[in-house]
């Protein structure tokens, strides 16, 4: 039948079909699978198909440490609708808990994020492999990084985010003076390079590098073009060393570097109590605020992009003594914030509640853990990935 409608009859109408749809359909005829999987049609559906569908990603871990995943659609049955679903068998190299570093464009980036002891634990073989995962169409693609170092001198992080001019996901890597006993003016320039999926290889950015005095973490989100940092600059003055909390970000498109300062309050948190977030189409930070009885977050968002234009959004408090936040992990594209939060009774338990910030309610979702780290991450729907 189809061969009696015109093409571009067919190709309009197919662009309006769901993802799930375009992958049955790919085994109905061999044009359509071409055309599908044709990189012009990956990205036109990508950047036209509206409206896009929403999901969270969980991950909890029960008392018999068995692991579990699965996909929750975002909408207004919100958690009435699980689907379990299978980890690749590139995200299962990297082990029971991997790291979500980044999202973009629907893709998910994957790796062991190494931790920081007093020893410096090195990068391994898991922790310098990334995984760039599409749990819509269950593809993933594993992407090896060279020359990564961890130890007393200098660190290296990364960062995840898709072109949104040419489609093309790529990892940005930053190695930097990680040492406190150096001076400021005497560490060496920051050595960045950058992986696009399209090339399959690193290159070294030569040039616009972040300053030799900023120190980027391991917290990061991609919003639109740009891929955010939470970092660290220090200065001199006189024989004291100063330092303060920033964001540093990165243009995809452009790969070009820049500072954006948080206001004083913020700017003198440690780094470690900052978390950067993507709430539908801003940037947002969450403080993490202890008191004499409980954690507290206090949310605040970058006001149309403009740089010490934080607004404070609202506080995010345990509701009990004996409830206490873990962490923040995502936004509902409603904006409520998806966080988690630990109880001990008769036993220990971790648990995923949504927090609802007009009511200032925090309710539970019927997800939870053993006591184990959960996760939940969202994502939109996407045929990224299905080209590679």
């Amino acid at each position: 039948m189809s061969d009696n409608v015109p093409l571009d009859i067919q190709i309009g109408i197919i662009k309006l079909l769901p993802i799930k749809s375009l992958i049955r359909f790919r085994q109905v005829s061999k044009s359509w699978k071409s055309l599908i999987d044709s990189s012009e049609f990956i990205a036109n559906y990508h950047f036209s198909n509206a409206p896009l569908q929403h999901h969270v990603l969980v991950r909890y871990v029960d008392s018999e440490y068995e692991t579990y995943n699965s996909i929750v659609d975002d909408d207004d049955n919100f958690l009435l609708n699980k689907t379990p679903l299978i980890v690749p068998s590139d995200v299962g190299l990297l082990g029971k808990f991997p790291n979500i570093i980044g999202t973009s464009q629907g893709v998910l980036c994957l790796c062991v994020v190494p931790q920081i002891s007093v020893d410096f634990t090195p990068f391994s073989s898991e922790t310098n492999t990334f995984v760039l995962w599409n749990p819509t169409i269950r593809k993933s693609v594993r992407i090896v990084m060279p020359n990564a170092l961890n130890n007393l001198e200098f660190q290296t992080v990364v960062g995840f985010g898709v072109c949104p001019r040419t489609n093309d996901p790529k990892l940005v890597k930053i190695t930097y003076n990680s040492s406190w006993l150096i001076k400021p003016e005497e560490c060496i320039p920051s050595q960045v390079e950058i992986f696009n999926l399209s090339s399959g290889c690193w290159r070294t950015l030569s040039k616009n590098v972040p300053r030799k005095t900023i120190k980027p973490t391991w917290n990061q989100v991609c919003i639109d073009k740009f891929i955010y940092w939470v970092a660290t600059d220090r200065t001199c003055v006189g024989q004291t060393i100063h330092t303060k909390s920033l964001i540093l970000s990165f243009d995809i498109t452009t790969e070009e570097f820049a500072d954006i300062e948080l206001p004083n309050n913020l700017a003198y948190v440690y780094n470690g109590f900052l978390h950067l977030f993507k709430l539908q189409t801003s940037l947002v930070v969450f403080e993490t605020k202890y008191t004499e009885t409980q954690e507290e977050y206090c949310v605040w968002r970058m006001e149309h992009g403009v740089p010490n234009s934080f607004t404070k959004l609202f506080l995010i408090k345990s509701p009990l003594e004996s409830l206490q936040i873990e962490k923040v992990h995502d936004f509902r594209k409603t904006g409520e914030p998806i966080i988690e939060m630990f109880f001990d009774y008769s036993y220990v338990q971790n648990a995923i509640f949504v927090y609802e910030p007009k009511s200032e309610e925090i309710n539970d979702t019927g997800i939870a853990g053993g006591g184990y780290e959960c996760l939940a991450k969202s994502y939109i729907e996407t045929l990224l990935l299905l080209d590679q």
